[in-house]
């Protein structure tokens, strides 16, 4: 059955609606495989290309456009944009504190070196992503604080490369302030009631999974991390550390306790980047100027934490409004209410088994297709597995943490076009410019050394094959419970 009747028609019929999707995917497979251009405005551009072409099959072209800014009024859309572009800030600022530059000289004082530093750069990265929330940005700045000194100490490059790329996927997966976590609670809704997701029993269905995938992470690490170069001398790797940096660590967990309980991000990531602040003028990391910065001699050049830290989530919150127009087009029409309902038709996708293993199957696809570009496409494919979702009555949360760890597995890290892999590249390659002894690992040998993305990928298969952890919503566990009550009673 349907929600609503569609209130968007287009000549050619309502899977027309698609076409802007498919646009927008095309594109970015063309800009990243083809052109190796990895950027989220290329993605933002080849989602107004998709829009704008399709306005010309829209049989209202008024209520088109109205369609698609309706997109961004719903409640939680506009908040996701608030959080990220707070998230910005909040993550500039860790930066800036120089809280990687804090493990560093930990891993001095501790003497850690080869396997033993990948394993810092793995927890190190983990938690800078956890404060973040924001996975792609944590990614570049863990590469600047580890790459260089790992390889100094005898790292091995591509499994020092997976581990950061691991710890960053590890470190958001245990975030209250996780862009893709709150993206994705949003979107997964209870059959019965439509209330989202709920934060905290999302993170407590999936920390234990978590940290047992970040266990094995760091054993396989621990074998097989050191298998690099020759170690360099500690002064080499001086001008990389920062005890300082340590102090970073307050604002973190300011915003890990407050989310935890007040459910609120916003609340928690302003008190981050409040204390924050404070801690880092406080402990002199970095100076006022460094917050905001404005030349006399250019008005319009400003600067600092503020400023850079708003200014580097507009690509994000850009993609992200239109990736709103572009489902709320496919919702207007019925096109999805469509696809669902020929999904759902068949018994086995009614099951709980069956559901979960659709969910998968889409959501990976769609990741794929895009890169690895896990907040686009569970945008795009979160409409449809809460429809999938509320077929089999399995729980919202479940839901969620299911969608993310399809996303951070293997499906966001293929060597051929994974924004993350060739990411890193790009990164060791600009680094190998200014330090001809950095190597730059292959894409292949990155995505076999990205052990906890492979871990997530037979955890995810084990949740869903074998229903591990599997959790209903609360209406069907009552109902089974009766039932079961009944027939102990007859029998």
């Amino acid at each position: 059955m349907r929600d609503e009747e569609p209130t968007l028609h287009f000549y050619g019929g309502p899977y027309i609606a698609l076409v802007p999707t498919l646009i927008f995917i095309l594109l970015s497979g063309v800009f990243t495989i083809v052109f190796h251009y990895y950027s989220l405005k290329a993605l933002t551009i080849s989602a107004v290309i998709g829009l704008v072409i399709v306005f010309f099959m829209a049989r209202n072209r008024k209520q088109y456009w109205n369609t698609i800014v309706s997109g961004l009024a719903r409640f939680g859309n506009a908040k996701l944009i608030f959080v990220f572009l707070i998230i910005g800030v909040f993550t500039k600022l860790l930066l800036v504190g120089k809280v990687g530059q804090g493990f560093v000289w930990l891993s001095l004082m501790l003497g850690l070196h080869g396997a033993a530093f990948t394993i810092l750069a793995f927890i190190g990265t983990a938690v800078f992503a956890l404060g973040s929330g924001v996975p792609f940005a944590a990614l570049f700045a863990a590469l600047s604080i580890f790459y260089v000194p790992g390889i100094l100490v005898g790292s091995n490059p591509a499994i020092l490369a997976g581990a950061i790329i691991g710890g960053v996927y590890c470190g958001d997966a245990l975030s209250p302030s996780s862009q893709l976590t709150n993206a994705t609670l949003g979107l997964e809704t209870n059959s019965t009631t439509g209330e989202p997701a709920d934060l905290v029993k999302t993170l407590q269905q999936r920390i234990p999974w978590i940290a047992g995938a970040a266990l094995i992470t760091v054993i396989l690490l621990g074998i097989f991390g050191g298998q690099g170069g020759t170690p360099h001398s500690s002064a080499a790797l001086a001008k990389f550390s920062d005890p300082r940096g340590l102090w970073m660590l307050i604002p973190i967990i300011v915003v890990v306790l407050i989310c935890i309980r007040t459910k609120e991000i916003l609340t928690g990531l302003t008190w981050g980047v409040v204390v924050g602040t404070v801690v880092g003028l406080m402990t002199n990391l970095f100076q006022f100027k460094d917050v905001i910065s404005i030349d006399p001699h250019n008005p319009t050049l400003l600067a600092g934490i503020l400023f850079d830290g708003v200014y580097s989530m507009v690509d994000i919150s850009l993609l992200t409004i239109f990736l709103y127009g572009l489902i709320a087009i496919m919702h207007a029409s019925g096109v999805v209410d469509l696809i669902c309902e020929r999904i759902t038709s068949h018994r086995f996708v009614r099951t709980a088994r069956g559901a979960e293993l659709t969910i998968a199957a889409g959501i990976g696809l769609v990741n794929i297709l895009l890169s690895g570009c896990d907040l686009p496409g569970i945008l795009l494919f979160g409409e449809m597995s809460d429809h999938i979702g509320h077929a089999a009555h399995i729980s919202p949360e479940r839901r969620t943490y299911l969608i993310i760890t399809v996303a951070t597995s293997f499906t966001g890290i293929i060597p051929i076009n994974s924004v993350y892999v060739m990411g890193v590249i790009s990164v060791a390659t600009q680094m190998h410019t200014k330090f001809p002894f950095l190597p730059v690992p292959t894409p292949t040998a990155i995505f076999g050394a990205t052990f906890f993305s492979l871990i997530l990928t037979i955890l995810w298969l084990c949740w869903v094959l074998f229903g591990w952890g599997r959790t209903m919503e609360p209406e069907v566990q009552t109902t089974n419970a009766k039932v079961n009550s009944e027939n102990i009673s007859a029998v």
